[in-house]
C-alpha cells in the first residue's frame, strides 16, 4: 500500500509534539503508518527532507494572519507583528524552532512564502529590490535564531548569577535588576524584535540619505 506524503507528515509532526525531537526518526514514523522504514525514503530522502515538511506543516496556518498591509508605511508593524506570529507558531510545536532551523525553502514552502511577502511588503515601502531580500531574510533568521534559543533555555536559578558575579560583575548586576522586575517572553521578545526593526529604519534612512545626496 501506497503512503500519503501529507498522512505521513502530519503523523511525524503529532510524533514530534508527543515526544520531541531527539526521540523522533523515520524509523519510528514508519512504524505508526504500519509500513518498514525504507517505504519513507519514496517521499523523504533523509531526516532533514522530512523536518522541512514539518516546517513547512507547522507554519502554514500562520500566512492567514499576514496579509500585507493596506499602507506600504506600516511595514515596521507589519514586520514586527510577523516576528510575534512566527514565534508564536514555532513555540506551538515541542522543539518547533529546531525543526525550523535550517530549512530548505524548497520544500518548507509556507516559511518561504513568509520571507517572500516580507520582501515584498518591504519592496513596497521604498526599499530596492536587493536590499528588500537581504532585510527580509536576516530578520526572518533573527526570528528563527532567537525563538530556538528561547526554546532551548532553561528556566534559570535566581542564585544563579550570584553565584556568577566574580566572573561576570556587570552582568550579574544586570540580571539582577531583571530578575527583580521581569518582563514577560514576549515583552523580551519584543524588545529584540524592535531592535531589528528600529535597525531596518535607520539603515533605510540612510542608505536614502545616501543616494538623493
Amino acid at each position: 500500500m501506497g503512503i500519503d506524503r501529507d498522512h505521513a507528515v502530519s503523523t511525524a509532526l503529532r510524533l514530534l509534539d508527543e515526544d520531541g525531537l531527539d526521540k523522533l526518526s523515520l524509523r519510528r514514523i514508519a512504524g505508526e503508518l504500519g509500513v518498514q522504514a525504507p517505504a519513507l525514503y519514496w517521499h523523504f530522502d533523509n531526516k532533514r527532507a522530512l523536518l522541512d515538511h514539518i516546517t513547512d506543516l507547522m507554519i502554514a496556518p500562520a500566512l492567514a494572519e499576514l496579509d500585507a498591509p493596506d499602507d506600504p508605511a506600516e511595514w515596521a508593524q507589519w514586520l514586527t507583528r510577523t516576528a510575534h506570529v512566527l514565534r508564536r507558531t514555532l513555540l506551538a510545536h515541542r522543539d518547533g524552532p529546531r525543526v525550523a532551523l535550517g530549512a530548505n525553502l524548497g520544500r518548507a514552502v509556507s516559511l518561504g512564502l513568509i520571507i517572500d511577502r516580507a520582501t515584498a511588503v518591504l519592496h513596497a515601502a521604498g526599499f530596492d529590490l536587493v536590499e528588500s531580500s537581504r532585510a527580509a531574510g536576516a530578520f526572518i533568521a533573527f526570528v528563527l535564531g532567537r525563538t530556538a534559543e528561547e526554546d532551548a533555555l532553561t528556566q534559570i536559578d535566581p542564585g544563579a548569577w550570584e553565584a556568577a558575579a566574580a566572573y561576570y560583575p556587570t552582568l550579574a548586576r544586570a540580571m539582577a535588576a531583571r530578575q527583580a522586575a521581569p518582563d514577560t517572553d514576549d515583552e523580551e521578545f519584543g524588545y529584540t524584535a524592535t531592535i531589528m526593526v528600529e535597525g531596518l529604519r535607520a539603515l533605510h534612512r540612510k542608505r536614502e540619505a545616501a543616494r538623493t545626496a
